[in-house]
């Protein structure tokens, strides 16, 4: 686990006074998975570079959801390239890396206005004990501290390291924000600003060959997400100005996910099994059906070390003699009902695009009806200021 010091002797003011920041030192490297920030940050404009999001994306999982104030992380350099995945473990391109990450900024725009902030403050590249440290900008606190509403949430950020392309990196962002309604409407010109694209490339032939497709080829065979189709949705003319990406969870790499979470929390909890297991669902069955998935409620052991598991309602799920055998049972009929979960929220994504393109054309027509009316009110009062 992280080991955490407050006020160590590096960090002090001008007047040599210490200053009241946590510092957080990494002993394990990078040992968290989850990343959490604003939805704003999918959107907005940077120049960040493939590498340079995925550092990014990955110092975004140091962050507690309870945290209110940004600490600093001090990590090796050795473990800061192995988990990024770096090929090039050469102190002087880390050191660059880090000199490039910390001149980097988001443009957000609301409402007219842009604001361009820097996301880090600090980077300290100690050469000699082969340390890194790093400070999130405070003006970033609204982007990625007690984010309650409109965030974006990465489970697994190793699929991000697994990207070459900066495309993929910013489109599973895009994507995972919306992650709940199954697809997501993209503007042309918008992705192309966010992208910074050329403007001689802003046209939607040159973004599906050369961003769109080779994204979205990574996504589906690196990511948890699966694409099902690429869809115009908005035209001026020949001009596509709009499309529609509809996409969903790959089921098997999501449980497995899940499945290495719960060992992991298995560790942390000393075997504890009620504590890691209750509250998940559970599948009675191989091939389960809807009636086969229950909420596992409790966890019971008797002196002989019989092993009982139960739903909610105190019904025995499963239960068998010996604690290793309970586990692995455990963990393969919870990553059943996730598998099963995912399989049937698929099914119902795959109705949407057909749901939504009927709700598109009645608020077409509204809108169309909507200007008759007015048109027509128009006219009316033309003529009784006339007569």
């Amino acid at each position: 686990m992280p080991r955490e010091l407050s006020s160590p002797p590096f960090l002090k003011n001008k007047k040599g006074e210490k200053m009241d920041t946590k510092v957080v030192i990494l002993q394990n490297g990078f040992t968290r998975n989850q990343s959490h920030t604003a939805s704003a940050l999918s959107t907005a404009r940077t120049k960040m570079t493939a590498n340079e999001l995925k550092a990014f994306y990955q110092c975004s999982t140091l962050i507690q959801k309870d945290d209110d104030k940004f600490a600093e992380y001090v990590i090796s350099i050795k473990d800061f390239v192995e988990t990024l995945g770096f090929s090039d473990t050469n102190s002087n391109y880390v050191k660059e890396l880090c000199r490039h990450l910390a001149k980097q900024t988001f443009e957000i725009e609301k409402d007219g206005i842009w604001d361009i902030y820097t996301i880090f403050s600090r980077f300290r590249f100690d050469t000699k004990k082969q340390l890194i440290t790093i400070k999130f900008n405070d003006d970033m606190k609204p982007y990625l501290l007690e984010l309650k509403n409109n965030f974006t949430q990465i489970k697994q950020v190793k699929y991000i390291k697994e990207f070459e392309s900066k495309y993929a990196i910013r489109i599973y962002a895009l994507l995972k924000d919306y992650r709940l309604m199954g697809h997501r409407d993209i503007n042309i010109e918008a992705l192309s600003k966010m992208l910074q694209l050329p403007k001689s490339y802003r046209n939607y032939n040159f973004i599906r060959l050369r961003v769109l497709e080779p994204a979205l080829k990574e996504i589906n065979e690196k990511s948890d997400l699966e694409i099902y189709s690429i869809e115009p949705i908005e035209k001026q003319g020949k001009k596509i100005i709009a499309i529609r990406i509809s996409f969903g969870n790959q089921s098997d790499k999501v449980a497995n996910d899940c499945i290495q979470m719960l060992r992991q929390k298995l560790k942390r909890n000393n075997d504890n099994l009620a504590d890691t297991f209750i509250g998940y669902i559970y599948s009675i069955s191989e091939n389960p059906t809807k009636g086969d998935i229950y909420t596992i409620g409790n966890i019971e052991a008797d002196e002989r070390g019989y092993y009982t598991c139960k739903d909610t309602n105190n019904d025995t799920l499963y239960a068998i003699m010996g604690k290793k055998k309970f586990t692995e049972k455990m963990l393969l009929n919870i990553y059943i009902a996730i598998k099963y979960k995912i399989e049937s929220e698929k099914n119902i994504f795959a109705e949407l695009p057909d749901w939504q393109n009927q709700q598109d054309r009645i608020k077409e027509f509204k809108d169309r009806f909507a200007q008759i009316l007015e048109a027509y009110d128009k006219r009316n009062d033309y003529f009784k200021n006339n007569s």
